[in-house]
């Protein structure tokens, strides 16, 4: 009986010290958490949880763990405040990953983001078709923020009182190089349309491309690796 009261005591103890600290630390909110405030949190939380399961760790040192895990990220944040440098390194910094249409590959290949990423990201905005973006900018808490193009944006149908035609959904044909002969099934096309479809674009095949596909008014949209700075959308 005195093992399950001494649990009770220290979960107690444990929850009531990681609010405290929450508290203290004055925690971002979810969407703003980096990389590495995610780390310091699990590695706090796993503590805690050590010192309620494992009876054999002395209650007195898991809570001087607990402290110096929860001052170091403030001592940490107080420096990123002061120096921008500082901030840069432990935080990140953004990253332009499309700049006037033209996906930046190199940008997107030091952050380890793909090609599946944006689209999926883009989509999670509502946002379709590629050729709609002016800019796009990784954050680095990992959310992607967009300017569409001025046609894009502003003023929209159901504003001025009548209905527009759907835009539909582009399909992808090809994503980092590979195509996919699903989405081709899919709109009735095989490689072998694919690919005179880009040699009449002036592509020498589908090794030279890393992003295309079909808008749904049936335009060809193309990103080919072109120089050590980007991808250009054709």
């Amino acid at each position: 009986m005195n093992e399950y009261i001494e649990v009770i005591l220290r979960s107690v103890s444990a929850f009531t010290a990681l609010l405290c600290l929450a508290l203290i630390m004055g925690r971002k909110q979810l969407s703003q958490i980096t990389f590495f405030d995610y780390v310091v949190g699990i590695t706090i939380g796993s503590i805690a949880a050590v010192i309620v399961i494992d009876r054999s760790i002395n209650v007195i040192d898991g809570a001087i763990a607990l402290l110096l895990w929860s001052v170091m990220p403030v001592v940490v944040g107080f420096l990123a405040m002061k120096s921008t440098r500082f901030r840069v390194l432990v935080d990140g910094e953004p990253k332009i990953v499309i700049q006037h249409g033209v996906i930046l590959n190199k940008n997107m290949l030091k952050e380890k983001y793909n090609m599946g990423d944006l689209l999926m990201q883009l989509r999670d905005k509502g946002v379709f078709d590629i050729s709609e973006i002016d800019f796009a900018v990784l954050e680095a808490n990992g959310d992607l923020s967009i300017l569409k193009k001025p046609q894009f944006r502003g003023v929209t149908h159901g504003d001025i009182g009548y209905a527009s035609d759907e835009n539909g959904i582009m399909t992808e044909l090809i994503t980092d190089g590979k195509i996919i002969d699903e989405h081709l099934s899919f709109l009735g096309k095989d490689r072998e349309w694919l690919r005179n479809q880009l040699l009449d674009r002036g592509f020498g095949g589908e090794e030279s491309v890393v992003f295309a596909a079909l808008s749904a008014d049936g335009r060809l949209y193309v990103s080919q690796k072109s120089d050590a700075t980007g991808i250009h959308l054709i």
